[in-house]
């Protein structure tokens, strides 16, 4: 009869339990606290231990030995599982207190954790892809409640022109310093200065509006500093200059003499130079000193020809307030003669033929002009300069305060401001008459 081997009689054979005894064991067994939580073991098989304390909180064990809280819940029929937390991270104490919170959200708001975490991501995925032309349409939107027709003329051309085709299918969240920066130099390298730094201002007002609406965390393009300089103009024209664009400008209103282009016949229309349009709104920025957007934007029912008065509306103003000018009689005339070259009730129309014409237009106009005549370059700006210089000179004889009013300059404290609603126009009618008889004896 063979003999039993000894060494093997000694061996144990241990036969793991199933995991529905253990998953049974975690349910009726231990109890949960926080030292088993820190010394429990991994074991090579997945362990659930319940906490006593808050119904549907367990300690998840992996094989592994990684340890974590989890919540199961149920609403509406529907079971649910939220993580807590990693248990080597946060206590015992602290995960039932997180759990017992999802569970009064559950309850009394009926928020379902796990749903809420998931468009909680959803949202963030959506914040940081969202591109920065999405971003401009929101602030466009926002802007247009704010800011003159002009701005946003000219914001809308800078965008559309420069930065949407660089930046714009960039996620906003995603756009850094180094990256604006870059950018801002590239414009100023092929463009042009003052565009790069008047790009930099949208780009900066762009993210400022994401900024306050918590899209995002902090703006980039803050603490950049205005990356060119630029020189203020002092351009004033000398009586010379004057008399020269001056003539130049009756010239091309009438299609005859130095105002037609190179190769033109008469009663052509000196495209190649400036039109007759044109030059009558060139002009009338010297005869009334206002701004080229403003006489540019002339329209009939601004004007009231008995009173040889013109009223600037507020919303075609910089300072947003109605400005009152009036008018010469060279000024008068030039406007009568703009609308009936229109023939309609736009002074100077663009050409669709439907919308007043773009200031900028002027300013090319202008250019033009100054070359063709050898003129250092000056643009309509530079005209409404050197009347308000000479209106004050001692030829002239207006006071500061009436030529600052002439050119709607803000005068006085912001408490005066307020209370003084006397538009002077006794004193701005002298001032403007005036001046158009020095203008007159200069261009003669």
């Amino acid at each position: 009869m063979p003999q039993k081997d000894p060494s093997r009689s000694e061996q144990t054979l241990t036969i793991a339990p199933s995991q529905a005894t253990r998953s049974k064991q975690s349910r009726q067994g231990t109890r949960l606290t926080q030292r088993l939580a820190s010394e429990a073991k991994k074991s090579g098989v997945k362990q659930r231990i319940a906490d006593h304390e808050v119904k549907g909180l367990f300690l998840r064990i992996t094989p592994t030995g990684a340890k974590s809280y989890v919540l199961r819940y149920s609403q509406e029929g529907r079971r649910g599982e939220a993580a807590i937390g990693d248990a080597a991270a946060i206590t015992l104490v602290a995960a039932r207190a997180k759990a017992m919170d999802l569970l009064n959200s559950l309850t009394l708001q009926g928020i379902d954790p796990v749903q809420a975490k998931q468009a909680a991501i959803v949202a963030e995925r959506q914040r940081k892809n969202a591109s920065f032309a999405a971003l401009t349409e929101a602030y466009s939107k926002d802007a247009a409640r704010r800011k003159r027709p002009r701005t946003l003329e000219y914001e809308t051309w800078l965008l559309d022109k420069h930065i949407l085709p660089k930046l714009g299918q960039r996620p906003y969240a995603e756009l850094r310093r180094s990256e604006i920066i870059a950018f801002i130099e590239t414009i100023g390298d092929k463009t042009g200065q003052v565009t790069a730094n008047r790009a930099h201002a949208v780009i900066r007002q762009i993210l400022n509006y994401a900024l306050k609406r918590d899209l995002i965390g902090a703006n980039p393009a803050l603490g950049i500093e205005r990356m060119f300089p630029e020189v203020s103009r002092d351009r004033i024209l000398n009586e010379s200059e004057i008399r020269k664009l001056w003539s130049f400008l009756e010239a091309a209103r009438a299609n005859s003499g130095e105002g037609l282009a190179p190769g033109q016949r008469l009663g052509e229309r000196p495209v190649n130079i400036v039109s007759p349009a044109v030059a009558t709104a060139l002009q009338l920025c010297l005869l009334t000193l206002q701004r080229s957007g403003e006489v540019a934007g002339a329209r009939i029912e601004e004007f009231s020809w008995k009173e040889r008065l013109w009223i600037i509306p507020a919303d075609r103003m910089k300072g947003k307030r109605a400005h009152a000018v009036p008018l010469s009689g060279l000024a008068m005339e030039r406007f009568q003669s703009a609308f009936k070259l229109a023939e309609g009730d736009i002074a100077f129309k663009d050409r669709s033929g439907e919308s007043s014409v773009d200031p900028k237009r002027l300013t090319r106009a202008m250019n033009r002009c100054c070359k063709h005549l050898g003129l250092v370059n000056a643009g309509p700006h530079d005209l409404r300069r050197t009347g308000r210089t000479m209106m004050t000179s001692e030829e002239v004889g207006v006071s500061y305060e009436v030529a600052e009013r002439v050119i709607a300059h803000l005068f006085g404290s912001a408490v005066s401001r307020v209370y003084d609603r006397n538009e002077y126009l006794r004193e701005k009618r002298t001032a403007l008459d005036r001046w158009e008889e020095v203008l007159r004896k200069i261009v003669e």
